[in-house]
């Protein structure tokens, strides 16, 4: 997925077909499901292209759209396991007792960080400093037992 006009377009086509009960095809189920991880973003969908600007939600500014994409991306790299680094970091946040989404939030705040430094500078995405981000996350609980 792409941060662009036409993904813009599909990810308000999944938003109206979700609200209407209509069915939706594989990728579209995918950025269905992430919809699903953020009931949050329902109200703003129905703003058109709206949605793809920033928006106060529970006390963050937030752009559903990029949140969006960049979940989607990350659930494909996790689904494909390219690269298998991904899906071994996820496996071992929830081993570590993280919540799933929350395990989730934290890779894609590294490829986030990545992939807008990047662009902004006319880079490729840099793969190894990816992994190298993805392995220093960790989470213990702190809860006493």
């Amino acid at each position: 997925m792409q941060f662009d006009k036409e993904t813009q377009v599909r990810i308000l086509r999944v938003a109206s077909d979700r609200q209407q009960g209509r069915e939706v095809e594989e990728l579209d189920d995918r950025i269905s499901y992430v919809m699903d991880l953020h009931p949050e973003f329902e109200e703003i969908w129905t703003m058109g292209d709206m949605a793809a600007y920033p928006q106060e939600i529970n006390g963050q500014i937030v752009s559903p759209f990029v949140h969006t994409v960049l979940h989607t991306i990350v659930d494909s790299q996790i689904r494909t396991e390219q690269p298998e680094f991904v899906v071994k970091t996820l496996n071992r946040l929830l081993g570590q007792g993280l919540e799933e989404h929350e395990a989730l939030h934290a890779i894609i705040a590294s490829f986030a960080d990545i992939h807008f430094a990047s662009f902004r500078q006319g880079k490729p995405f840099d793969q190894l400093d990816y992994q190298s981000r993805l392995g220093y996350l960790s989470y213990e609980d702190k809860e006493e037992k």
